[in-house]
């Protein structure tokens, strides 16, 4: 938890007042007429208009300045002919320069003054500590991201600024930062020490101090933020990262499994370069949101230098999530295909040439992502892989490169585009200016994602509340479980639902990741999610949801018939086979329960459960359809 010596300082960097450029514009207009009646005046003075030229000009003018210098020549009794214009002059120059003096006087305690005004004005407002770069970022795109909140940055150093941003130099004790900076009557606190451990002792920190505040700790590895857990249970604390925002917001923009079906292929295939956090955080997401029934088979295919010593780590956090190396396929969607090839894609290697082939004769290509670091410049390789697959005829997927300033590319409209539009050279040519010409996707296009912005809005952060739309899950969710409890026993004593704020966090982590696949759920209820996504030009937020409740089944499972009762269950086994793989993220396995150990009997085939394990999942698609009539953010109801 960082503590430096320095005193709290700084100069709030907002608008530029307009009493101020009101109080300036008035001395310079006083001045400058108090100067213009000095010169005039003294035209007339006996003593001036005597003499040679020179002289009577240099009389005139030193005479004419000392109005502005409150000189007592304008105070002595004036005997001349033209007597107003010195008299006016007179007012004008101690108006002008007491109001100079004034300007004066708040150019040197004016920041303190403005510092104090914008504290004691700031209420509902976010607070932004340490220089982790999603503290700088947040900070650099406040004004951006929220149109009327203010925001407090306290750093080691200035931050980029925006308006209604004040930013101030940290000091002090924790307590006397979060004093300073108005912490009590925030909305949020978003920390960020760039480093995670620090980063965290910081948010349990202030989220003992201050239980009324949204605390966000930025937490760079994304398997590590799933894991960690509030020291006080009811802390209004929250883990996220860079990372699995990115990650999740281009997921939801250009699902997998909607270009699986523009290209036809019988899988979902992703290619992803450089498995480092964001690269895993990809492969996470990907089984997160994108499990679909008309896709039972999902592949994930990685390519890193260091891809044998990644496979085995990842491997071993996950152990029942991958298909076994030897062993049976994962068509029955219990497990996703991974397979992992070390090497680098600068370099003609025949070696991996021949890697992607052998994948892609099972599934082509659905998307490829590029998510190596900076200094490896993604960009370049992105540009280069997309010639290699054109000549190499190795996918036609589109390919996303991660960008956290958007590497100059052109923006693209959410959806599958224009991908698998044409086959011959010619339409592919004239289809890819038709696509730039439409900002849309189309084959081999290169686009960015994991803008700052995006990675926090896929992380939750631009919700109208935090967790919003996960906090109404579970609260439909307990209802309606209390509703069925009562109808199958009536006599039964009702049972307590468990309120978010003391949800342990697992189980909050669950609930965010379910809300993220409620689009999957739609389309695979027969919703045009493409058409929903492509219709909004700028990209829905990750939190929208398409108006598809009229497709998702709302009665109790007993009491469907017909097509409702065979799409209630088609969806329950896709609920199903997403709580597996989700349990198999957090490192489940199969065996008698033991929440300690991570151990569930269910983790078996949906065919395999017994009626009230089966239950479970119909209560989620009744859920699913409460979320999907509900209101849209901002009140209104979708259409």
């Amino acid at each position: 938890m960082a503590e430096t010596e320095a005193g709290v300082s700084g100069r709030p960097a907002t608008r530029k007042s307009n009493f101020l450029i009101a109080i300036t514009a008035l001395a310079s207009i006083f001045g400058v007429a108090a100067l213009a009646l000095a010169a005039y005046g003294w035209t007339f003075e006996p003593e001036v208009t005597q003499g040679p030229l020179y002289m009577r000009l240099t009389d005139i003018t030193v005479r004419t300045i000392k109005v502005l210098l409150l000189s007592d020549i304008y105070f002595e009794p004036i005997e001349y002919i033209e007597k107003w214009p010195l008299e006016s002059a007179r007012a004008l120059g101690v108006a002008s320069s007491l109001l100079f003096g004034l300007r004066l006087l708040l150019y040197a305690i004016g920041s303190h003054l403005h510092a104090i005004w914008f504290r004691v004005r700031s209420n509902d407002h976010d607070v932004i500590i340490g220089s982790g770069p999603a503290a700088l970022e947040y900070a650099g795109n406040h004004s951006a991201l929220f149109d009327k909140r203010r925001a407090i940055h306290l750093a080691a150093e200035r931050a980029p600024t925006a308006k209604r941003l004040a930013t101030y130099a940290r000091s002090g004790t924790l307590d006397n930062q979060l004093r300073f900076a108005a912490a009590r009557r925030a909305k949020r606190i978003l920390v960020d020490e760039g480093d995670d451990a620090d980063t965290w002792q910081t948010a349990q920190a202030i989220a003992g101090r201050c239980r009324k505040a949204e605390v966000l700790a930025h937490i760079t590895d994304p398997w590590m933020r799933d894991r960690l857990s509030r020291e006080a249970p009811t802390a209004r604390l929250t883990a996220f990262s860079y990372a699995g925002g990115a990650a999740r917001e281009v997921m939801l923009a250009h699902p997998p499994y909607l270009i699986a079906e523009k290209l036809e292929t019988p899988a979902q295939h992703i290619l992803i370069v450089g498995f480092g956090q964001v690269g895993q955080s990809i492969a996470r997401e990907f089984i997160v949101t994108s499990i679909s029934p008309l896709f039972p088979k999902m592949m994930v295919t990685v390519v890193d230098p260091l891809a044998g010593r990644l496979e085995a780590d990842f491997r071993n956090r996950h152990p029942d999530l991958c298909t076994p190396k030897h062993g049976a396929g994962a068509d029955d969607g219990t497990h996703v295909d991974f397979g992992f090839c070390e090497g680098d894609f600068r370099f003609n290697d025949d070696k991996l040439f021949a890697f992607i082939r052998e994948r892609s004769q099972a599934c082509e290509v659905s998307a490829v992502y590029i998510a190596i670091d900076l200094e490896r410049r993604p960009l370049g390789l992105a540009l280069a892989l997309r010639a290699m697959a054109a000549q190499e005829r190795l996918f036609r997927a589109p390919v996303f490169v991660c960008a956290q300033h958007g590497a100059g590319l052109s923006a693209v409209r959410d959806g599958a585009g224009y991908i698998g539009g044409a086959m011959a050279p010619k339409d592919r040519i004239a289809l890819e200016r038709l696509a730039e010409q439409d900002g849309r996707i189309c084959d081999l296009r290169v686009i960015s994602f994991g803008s700052w912005p995006a990675a926090f809005d896929g992380a939750g952060l631009l919700e109208g509340e935090l967790d919003g739309q996960a906090k109404r899950f579970h609260n439909e969710y307990e209802r309606q479980r209390a509703e069925e409890s009562r109808r199958r026993d009536p006599a039964a004593p009702p049972s307590e639902p468990q309120p978010w704020d003391v949800l342990p966090d697992q189980l909050r982590v669950s609930n965010r990741r379910v809300a993220a696949h409620i689009r999957a759920k739609a389309h695979a209820s027969g919703y045009d999610l493409g058409a929903w996504l492509d219709s909004k030009k700028g990209g829905w937020a990750a939190h929208d949801l398409p108006p598809a409740a009229e497709l998702i089944p709302n009665e109790p499972d007993d009491k469907l018939s017909g097509e409702a009762a065979d799409r209630m269950r088609m969806l329950g086994e896709l609920e199903h086979r997403r709580w597996m793989l989700d349990r198999y993220l957090d490192g489940w396995r199969k065996g008698e329960r033991d929440d300690y150990a991570r151990r569930r009997p269910d983790l078996i085939l949906f065919a395999e459960l017994s009626e009230p394990s089966k239950k479970k999942d119909y209560t989620v698609i009744r859920v699913t359809h409460a979320l999907l009539e509900g209101k849209a953010p901002g009140g209104k109801r979708r259409v």
